[in-house]
C-alpha cells in the first residue's frame, strides 16, 4: 500500500477502506483544520480580546454574579455557560424572580419593537384572562422577598 498513512483517519484512527481521504467525517476534518498552529494562535489572539471585552465594565451591560463578566444579556450567558435557567439563578442572588436582567437601554428598546410589531396588542387582548382580585387560582408561584416589596410599596403609594 503506497498510500497507508491514509488509510486511518488522523483524527481518530478510524479505519477509512479504500478511500483516498483522510478524515472520516466532516466533524473531524474541521476540528483537524480548525486546530492548525496558525489558526490556533489567531483563535488565542481572539479570545484575549473578547475576555477583555466581557470583562471590562461599560453602563449597557450587566455583571454576571457567578463569573464576574459583563454581558449584554446575561441570562443567555447563565443558561449556555453556568447551566442554570434564569429562574434558579433570580432565585440563588434574592432577585425579582419575574422580572428579566437587562440594561435599561435594552429594555426600552425591547418596550418600542413590541410596540412597534403589534405584539402590546396580544397582551391587551389577553386582559380578559387576568385573575381578578381573590381569585383562589391566583399567585400559586412562590414570589420573591424583592418582590413583595415592590408590590408592597406600589400598593402603599396607590392608596396615598
Amino acid at each position: 500500500m503506497e498510500n497507508a498513512q491514509h488509510d486511518k483517519c488522523i483524527v481518530c484512527g478510524k479505519p477509512l477502506g479504500y478511500r483516498k481521504i483522510r478524515f472520516c467525517n466532516d466533524t473531524h476534518r474541521r476540528y483537524f483544520w480548525n486546530r492548525r498552529p496558525d489558526r490556533m494562535e489567531k483563535m488565542r489572539e481572539w479570545q484575549i480580546i473578547y475576555n477583555n471585552r466581557k470583562a471590562t465594565y461599560s453602563p449597557d451591560k450587566i455583571q454576571c454574579l457567578l463569573c464576574g463578566l459583563w454581558y449584554r444579556q446575561v441570562g443567555t450567558h447563565i443558561w449556555q455557560r453556568h447551566k442554570m435557567s434564569g429562574r434558579e439563578y433570580r432565585e440563588y442572588f434574592d432577585l425579582e424572580v419575574k422580572r428579566g436582567i437587562l440594561p435599561p437601554d435594552l429594555r426600552e428598546l425591547k418596550a418600542e419593537y413590541v410596540k412597534e410589531n403589534g405584539t402590546i396588542e396580544n397582551l391587551k387582548t389577553g386582559k380578559k384572562y387576568w385573575f381578578v382580585k381573590g381569585d383562589k387560582r391566583a399567585g400559586r408561584y412562590k414570589r420573591s422577598h424583592i418582590t413583595m416589596e415592590r408590590l408592597h410599596n406600589l400598593h402603599k403609594l396607590k392608596n396615598i
